[in-house]
Formats: C-alpha cells, structure tokens, sequence
C-alpha cells in the first residue's frame, strides 16, 4: 500500500488472521521487518504503528522483532495463541451436507494489482483496504460458540485453493453459487482487463481441475475465485442447523459481514461444481 501506516495494519491483520482462522486467541507477536537504507526513517515508524495499531486491537503484546536490510520492503508478524483443544477449527474436520460460510467479500488481490498501474476510483480502494485491516477476531468467536469444526482464512491460495484445502482434508466435495458469493466493488470490471496477479494465474494453473464450471460463467469470472486475497475472511463448513443462527449473530455486529455461498457434498470425481 502507498500509505506506510496502513501497509502495517493489514501486515498485522494478515498474521494474526491463521490463529483466528483455527479457532485460537492470539496474545504475543514478534515483528518481522525487512527494510533498505533508502527507506525514511519516518517511513519504518508508521509501517511498525500500523501493525501495533492492529495488534492492540487483537489484545496482542508485540514483544519485539527482527529486522534485517532488505531493497523492497517487507512486514508481518510472527503470532502466538492459545487454544482449547476442544475448539480447535481444522481442515479436516468438515463433513457433507454443510454449509459453507464466507466472511469477507473477494476480489482484493485484483483491485490492489490495478491500482499498481492507475488510480482507482476511492471508494473501490477504500472499501478493499476496509476488508483488509479487518481482524477476523469476531467471526472466529462466534464459529466457536456454535461448536464450529471445520475452517481456514482465505489468503494467497483465493477462495478455490482454501476450499479444496478443506475438501481435501475431508475427503469431501462441494457445490458453489456463483451468483451468491461476495465480491468487492468493481472487482469484476477490473478483471474483465485482466488485472491478474502472478499469484492469481499461478492458482487457475494448478488449482483448476476437478471444477465443473456452469457454462455461463466467464473466464473473467473465474478468476476472481482464484484471485490471491490478502487478509481475507474466513472460510467455515457449518452445520445446517446452525448456519442462518451463525449468519445472523456475525451480521448482527456492525461493520462485520457473512454469508452463504454453497454446501459440501459427498465425495465425488468432480471436486466442486460451480453454478448459478
């Protein structure tokens, strides 16, 4: 990000995110900083309040750090958490006949990498980077007390590659609506011109087989499902029975958001359908 203090803050909501995303409470975080002579001074301070500046908000203590000399910066958090056993989220936990919850719009690794080549329009960045900063604090807190088991965050795999980690790990399947998974602003306009990451390509090249696409969806739009997120929302397999309760309670608190966008099957040669 252009603005030092904000690259931190979504460094930090990006690490703290993988002990969320398991159901955990993280409480301690070392820096990781890598940073060159031709950086301000001025420049290292606002990155490292930004990450503090979240961190403070997930009640995590930053203890420290490590910095190295570095020609193109670079910032994120080594994190520690607690967990009770008995809530621990995992890949392999997810089971068919469940419905598959979302709790954040995709679709910002496009919009970041079109903003490397032109200004976007402020509410299209603003809303992106919004998402970004957002700790996955809440989500997680409610996916525990509804005994959720089953989960991960979605980051640089997209949305497919986090699915099919689940899918995989449970030896399941799983059926997609396009039409009802969220994506950000201007997300599908901007990839209409292609404005893929190396990371985005490189997930539709390995990651797309076993998908039955429905034959109305553009490639353009597959690529948003591959699209490489940063601090992404999660990705939780619930119980149908708890599912709209678990919808409700998340979007019952301001400023947070889930929603349904499909439900695991049984195994089958075709790993995930994607229809309308």
């Amino acid at each position: 990000m252009d603005d030092p203090y904000v690259f931190g803050q979504i460094a930090a909501a990006n690490a703290i995110s993988d002990v969320y995303a398991m159901g955990g409470n993280p409480f301690l975080a070392l820096n990781i900083s890598c940073f060159g002579d031709n950086l301000p001074n001025k420049y290292i301070e606002r990155i490292l309040a930004g990450g503090n500046n979240i961190a403070q908000k997930a009640n995590v203590i930053i203890a420290g750090g490590h910095t190295i000399n570095d020609s193109e910066p670079k910032y994120g958090l080594a994190v520690i958490g607690n967990i009770n056993p008995k809530n621990v989220m995992k890949v392999t936990n997810a089971k068919p006949n469940q419905d598959l919850i979302i709790t954040k719009p995709i679709g910002n690794g496009i919009i970041t990498t079109a903003a490397k080549s032109f200004l976007l329009e402020k509410q299209i960045m603003d809303k992106a980077i919004y998402y970004m900063k957002q700790l996955n604090n809440v989500s997680s807190e409610k996916a525990i007390s509804l005994k959720v088991k089953a989960g991960t965050d979605v980051s640089g795999f997209g949305l497919i590659g986090h699915l099919k980690n689940i899918l995989e790990g449970s030896k399941i399947s799983a059926k997609l609506n396009f039409n009802e998974i969220p994506i950000l602003e201007g997300t599908l306009e901007l990839s209409k011109k292609e404005f893929w990451s190396t990371g985005t390509k490189n997930n539709k090249r390995i990651l797309d087989k076993n998908i039955i696409w429905d034959e109305t969806i553009s490639n353009n739009e597959k690529m948003i499902l591959f699209d490489s997120q940063t601090s992404g929302g999660l990705l939780l397999s619930v119980e149908k029975s708890n599912s709209k309760k678990l919808i409700d309670e998340i979007n019952s608190i301001e400023t947070f958001f889930a929603k349904k966008i499909g439900e695991t099957i049984n195994k089958s040669k075709s790993q995930i359908l994607v229809d309308r």
